[in-house]
């Protein structure tokens, strides 16, 4: 057993860790004050392990944790990190939103069980970290121990990831973050080339950039199952000329992508005879199975289904979704394979679809889908959508926030927005705020939407577009992730935007702000606006002004704002 030492910044509390297991650790001299690095050599699994005092900490933030904001306790703390599901990063937080204690490890580590929790015995927090697969033998662990904002922390740990990644990383062509339309929630499984064109005509006139066709292109089997899945070969009856349907929607201002399941394999497919002896076990009762990418001829046959729509049907990107179904348990690997890791292989076959696809179209778009938010699949996506959250704008809010916090220079898309033909402007108006500080994808019928509807989502589209600099490019620093994000800020060069949620307190402190109301009242309290005069202007859901004027605010100054609307405060 190797021992370390942890040291905060003001050398008044100092814990002993250990590392258990094959390997040499050594300690890396300091480059920035508060932040510890630890270089471990690996010729076997090695588990890390300390307490730390953290009494001030009101919640965990960690990349795959949903709704979940508590302070796990020790034992139930434990989470398995592979690289195709969640990342190895977490960080204690204050009510301050400060990080009390940001733990990481490099983006070397494909595969630990990654573990912070209070310990009942000592009231402290126990992390325990247990490398099991890691690239060449060799990661760091960084603790950061300054008290800075959460997102600072976590902006840290991206920033090292991308150090560490170099032009491994995919480069983000610009239209990945333009609004796209998506067929899911509009057609689910009974989509077809005719339904395809048609969203792909209105969405122009909407202004999104592509089409995202989801499943159903590829079977004639509409229960939402995957039994005939694996061959990714367009069914005749609603998609009889891939290329040319790709030709038309292209003509209609749209890029196009498709939707495929790499992982999954049905029964019922004609690749499935061939390929039965190679996967990892059944995800869909006996009627679906995962495919073991350990195996060359499975990868083979992958690659050749991802490649096939670009060069032959002309798509211009893919959609490639389940990527976590690989995160399974898996048995030894057999004869025929060539890796004994199930995330080396997935990371085999990403690496040869990315470079044969960029091949044949550089700025070829991948979609991948939280929770698959490993910096190493940062050399593969270009965009990641928010894990499914179908009308429910406080969880898209939630999930693209995470997403943001952790995507270093990915681009972030929302779940596809939806809502039902009877509902109020505001409410439409609320599934884009809570979409606001990514890039929407709508899965609407648009041309069938109310006058009224049409008018919000115009808006809202518009909004988002003309303020991306800040919502998309800005520093983002949201409020209270234990309380799911209160308020989320976004700084941007010449404008900062606020969404106010469930906190009406807004604190001004730039020359030009946007107030966006998220919340259920229209009554808000601005700070930080008095000593001068300032121009207010305030619009409704739809983008109409309601009211402006130019006065000189109190101290505490009371507006009105209607809810789904947006008030801009400019000091004159």
């Amino acid at each position: 057993m190797t021992t370390f030492e942890i040291r905060s910044p003001d050398g008044r509390t100092v814990r002993t860790g250990s590392m258990s297991g094959g390997g040499a650790l050594t300690v890396r001299p300091a480059a920035e004050a508060g932040v510890l690095r630890y270089d471990v050599v690996a010729d076997g699994p090695v588990t890390l392990r300390w307490t730390w005092p953290a009494e001030d900490a009101v919640t965990l933030w960690r990349a795959a944790q949903d709704s979940h904001r508590q302070l796990p306790t020790d034992w139930g703390s434990h989470r398995e990190v592979r690289s195709v599901r969640s990342a190895p990063v977490a960080s204690l937080i204050d009510a301050r939103d400060r990080a009390v204690l940001t733990i990481s490890l490099s983006s070397h580590v494909r595969g630990c069980d990654f573990a912070v929790g209070v310990n009942e015995e000592t009231a402290e927090q126990l992390i325990e970290l247990t490398v099991t697969d890691v690239e060449d033998d060799r990661f760091t662990l960084r603790i950061d121990l300054r008290a800075q904002h959460f997102s600072d922390a976590l902006r840290g740990v991206t920033a090292e990831w991308t150090a560490e990644l170099g032009d491994r990383i995919a480069a983000v062509p610009d239209v990945a973050r333009e609004a796209m339309y998506s067929t899911w929630y509009s057609d689910h499984q009974h989509v077809s080339a005719a339904s395809v064109e048609r969203h792909a005509r209105a969405g122009t006139a909407y202004g999104t950039k592509a089409v995202i066709v989801d499943d159903g292109w590829q079977t004639d089997d509409t229960r939402r199952g995957y039994a005939y899945c694996g061959d990714w070969e367009p069914t005749g009856k609603t998609f009889p000329d891939m290329a040319e349907h790709v030709r038309r929607v292209h003509e209609l201002g749209q890029l196009y992508v498709l939707w495929l399941a790499p992982p999954l394999i049905g029964v019922h497919s004609k690749a499935w005879p061939a390929m039965q002896d190679r996967i990892l076990g059944f995800a869909d009762a006996d009627v679906t199975a995962v495919l073991d990418p350990r195996y060359p001829e499975v990868r083979e046959h992958l690659l050749e289904s991802c490649v096939r729509p670009v060069r032959d049907w002309g798509v211009d990107g893919l959609k490639i979704d389940f990527i976590d179904s690989w995160a399974r348990p898996a048995p030894p690997a057999g004869p025929g394979a060539d890796c004994d890791s199930v995330d080396e292989g997935v990371e085999r076959l990403l690496q040869a679809i990315t470079d044969e696809l960029r091949a044949l179209r550089p700025d070829v778009l991948i979609e991948f889908r939280q929770d698959y938010v490993h910096p190493r699949l940062w050399q593969f996506g270009t965009f990641l959508r928010a894990g499914d959250c179908a009308l429910d704008p406080v969880e898209n809010r939630v999930r693209t926030v995470d997403c943001r916090l952790l995507a270093g220079d990915r681009a972030v898309h929302s779940d596809m927005l939806l809502w039902h033909r009877s509902a109020s402007a505001e409410n439409v108006a609320q599934q884009f705020i809570g979409a606001l500080f990514s890039t929407a994808q709508v899965s609407m019928e648009l041309d069938e939407l109310s006058a009224e509807h049409q008018q919000v989502v115009r808006h809202w589209l518009g909004f988002m577009a003309d303020h991306a600099d800040a919502l998309l490019h800005g520093v983002l620093l949201p409020s209270r992730p234990d309380a799911r994000y209160t308020q989320v800020r976004a700084v941007g060069a010449e404008e900062t935007v606020v969404a106010v949620f469930t906190d009406p307190v807004v604190r001004v402190e730039d020359a030009y702000t946007l107030v966006v109301n998220g919340g259920a009242e229209r009554r808000l309290y601005v700070e930080g606006a008095a000593g001068g005069p300032v121009e207010l202007v305030v619009s409704d859901c739809s983008g109409h002004e309601v009211h402006r004027a130019t006065t000189t605010p109190p101290e505490v100054w009371v507006i009105d704002v209607p809810v789904g609307g947006v008030a801009r405060i400019v000091r004159t």
